[in-house]
């Protein structure tokens, strides 16, 4: 497990990577090179930089991974051989010309045919009404096919494209050619260097270059690239987390057309050591613009040197948690109260598997010892339970009081009194509608908890006898300091997602262009 030490090193090394003055399209388009932040599934695939291993380990990791890399090369070879490949697939004829390109994603495809994005929200719609014209193209996560999925935006307010899995098998080849040429500089540069672990960075670059995620980011660059070209947007807007797609798309974007506006859109909770976002490229990545989810985030990012000298503002957020009079008549489950409170924990795992298999078996334990408490699993769009059964044993047969949520979050939140989770930002409108968070901390694990500001009101966990005691913490602190104590929280995540300000963001599309 990388230690923080080493998570610094290991971004100091990578940044200056990107960084370095022969840095090009292709070197900025390796996903491995950007190190998001300091979640353990994120850096599952840095370890072998700081182990030690055998040779012979050593030359079969690196084979292994080199037939990946041959292995989906071959794939998508068949692919483009069998279908011809596109950039796109629209839902219907749009303008020629638009004022606004979003880039979002279609998570899976019950999301296929909503008005409203997951990301912007009603914000798109909203423009339209003040006589805007507006595309989102949408990134397919979901395991169906784009060209099926979109026809079910015909006629809508805002039209969608989603972009395609692979283009012309020439432009594949080319990309590949681009990414191979990379591979080599970077090999070449990890042979003169004397320090260890920039070497190490530089001969795992070259290899992650020809890596299928490289193959994919460059796909977006030039899908991004045709768009912008066509429709001539006034700005794009992204998603904005740090990750290499993100980048190249704002690069893309400028290279088609100079003078567009490159926004990026903060979405999500920034964590204690996230990095890639906390840093400026060369100015062709940067965004002209960032625009945060709410208060928290646009303090966070100001106060990060890394990205001096580029303008934040809140946007807002269609997260934000609107409180209801009846809410208990929205519980959709049985359970108990005791004189104080409803006795049900919600389970908030992020959309990642592992970490659903993680909190899903320590809560299974706390179920075990906590009989008189009700455990109601809640998934992330990402993920399904039949998935995940298939993949755990130990998830086929449950004890009563656990339930498999069926609900909205909104329609859970209002059965339950504490909220067990670790990385996800659910637990921002937890807290807002009044469940205690416990956080569940692995040992010598670096934290992923969103709220690592504060820890008034918040309790952390690493056993089920811990969150047996934790339930019913407090209890020699005054009545007076325990409701301080909440309130605190609850103000700081009032913060956290504040409501879609559509002004603030046209006036940032006006300011002007200034060179980062």
């Amino acid at each position: 497990m990388i230690n923080e030490k080493q998570y610094l090193e290991l971004c100091k090394v990578c940044n200056s990577v990107l960084l370095a003055e022969d840095s090009k399209i292709e070197r900025v388009a390796i996903p491995w090179l950007h190190v998001i932040r300091e979640h353990p599934i994120f850096l599952k695939n840095y370890n072998d930089i700081f182990e030690s291993k055998a040779w012979i380990t050593e030359l079969i990791s690196k084979w292994l991974r080199k037939f990946r890399n041959s292995a989906t090369l071959l794939r998508l070879v068949i692919k483009t051989s069998l279908k011809k490949g596109q950039l796109w697939y629209e839902s219907e004829e749009f303008p020629p010309n638009i004022d606004f390109l979003f880039v979002s994603h279609l998570l899976n495809a019950s999301q296929a045919g909503h008005e409203e994005d997951f990301y912007f929200g009603k914000l798109p719609n909203e423009l339209v009404s003040q006589g805007h014209s507006v595309l989102i193209a949408l990134i397919n996560h979901s395991d169906r096919k784009g060209e099926k999925l979109v026809i079910k935006w015909n006629k809508s307010t805002v039209p969608r494209v989603i972009l395609s899995g692979f283009l012309e098998i020439s432009e594949e080849i080319a990309s590949r050619c681009q990414l191979k040429k990379e591979s080599y500089k970077l090999r070449k540069l990890a042979k003169a260097e004397h320090s260890e672990l920039i070497r190490k960075v530089l001969v795992r670059a070259s290899q992650e270059a020809l890596s299928n995620d490289s193959q994919t980011t460059l796909r977006k660059y030039k899908q991004i690239g045709a768009l912008v070209a066509m429709l001539k947007p006034k700005a794009i807007i992204v998603t904005h987390e740090g990750h290499a797609w993100e980048r190249v798309a704002f690069a893309a974007a400028r290279l088609a057309l100079p003078d567009i506006r490159c926004i990026g859109y903060q979405h999500s909770a920034l964590f204690r050591l996230q990095n890639a976002i906390r840093r400026n490229l060369t100015h062709n990545y940067n965004p002209d613009h960032i625009l945060t989810a709410g208060a928290v985030g646009k303090v966070q990012l100001e106060t990060s040197t890394g990205i001096s000298g580029i303008p934040i503002s809140i946007l807002g957020s269609n997260r934000v948690y609107i409180a209801t009079d009846n809410n208990d008549g929205n519980c959709q489950y049985p359970f108990h109260y005791n004189q104080f409170k409803k006795l049900s924990c919600l389970v908030l795992p992020e959309g990642i598997t592992s970490e659903c298999h993680l909190l899903f078996e320590f809560s299974l334990a706390c179920a075990q010892i906590c009989p008189e408490i009700q455990f109601i699993w809640r998934l992330h769009p990402l993920i399904t339970f039949k998935s995940l059964i298939a993949q755990n044993p130990k998830l086929k047969n449950l004890p009563k009081n656990i339930v498999l949520s069926q609900a909205t979050i909104g329609e859970d939140i209002s059965c339950c009194s504490w909220a067990l989770y670790r990385g996800t930002t659910a637990i921002i409108m937890a807290v807002q509608a009044g469940l205690r968070p416990i956080y569940l901390q692995v040992p010598n694990e670096m934290t992923i908890d969103p709220l690592y500001e504060i820890d008034n009101w918040k309790t952390k966990v690493t056993t089920s006898l811990e969150f047996q005691n934790g339930i019913t913490m407090h209890t020699d602190i005054s009545q007076s300091t325990l409701i301080n104590n909440e309130d605190c929280l609850k103000n700081y995540c009032k913060k956290f997602f504040l409501p879609m300000n559509i002004q603030m963001f046209l006036s940032s599309i006006s300011i002007p262009h200034d060179n980062i």
